[in-house]
């Protein structure tokens, strides 16, 4: 048996697989959207103490097993370059690092909010949009 399709079988898939596609599109944003954030971007030996998603930034609170918060691991959304800060201050619920170049960064867990700070004193604020 020869299975051959014609341009009107061939279209009419096509058109269903589309269809089908953009109506599973809304299922599977429903099904992430609101749910708690768990990615892992803390140095080898470390634990993820909180993940906390902004506007612009991915960031892990990260420390030493059975010890407090002591670094910040970010990156920006959807990229794949991590930096890992040690902690300035780690009283909660408010936690800082500052870059060598002196760029500051200061998560507010209370507040959701992350304000950088350039050393030229620019200040940038993005607004937590999801923790766990």
């Amino acid at each position: 048996m020869k299975f051959q399709f014609n341009y009107k079988q061939l279209l009419k898939l096509v058109f269903i697989s589309a269809g089908t596609l953009v109506l599973l599109i809304p299922a599977t944003n429903a099904q992430t959207r609101g749910t708690k954030p768990k990615f892992f971007i803390c140095p080898k030996g470390m634990e993820r103490s909180a993940t906390i998603v902004t506007t612009k930034h991915d960031i892990n609170l990260c420390g030493q097993p059975g010890k407090e918060v002591s670094v910040l691991a970010f990156r920006t959304t959807r990229k794949s370059k991590i930096t890992t800060l040690p902690l300035a201050s780690n009283k909660h619920p408010v936690y800082s690092a500052v870059t060598t170049n002196g760029t500051n960064y200061t998560l507010d867990t209370e507040k959701k909010l992350l304000t950088i700070t350039s050393k030229e004193g620019k200040v940038s604020k993005e607004k937590v949009v999801r923790s766990d």
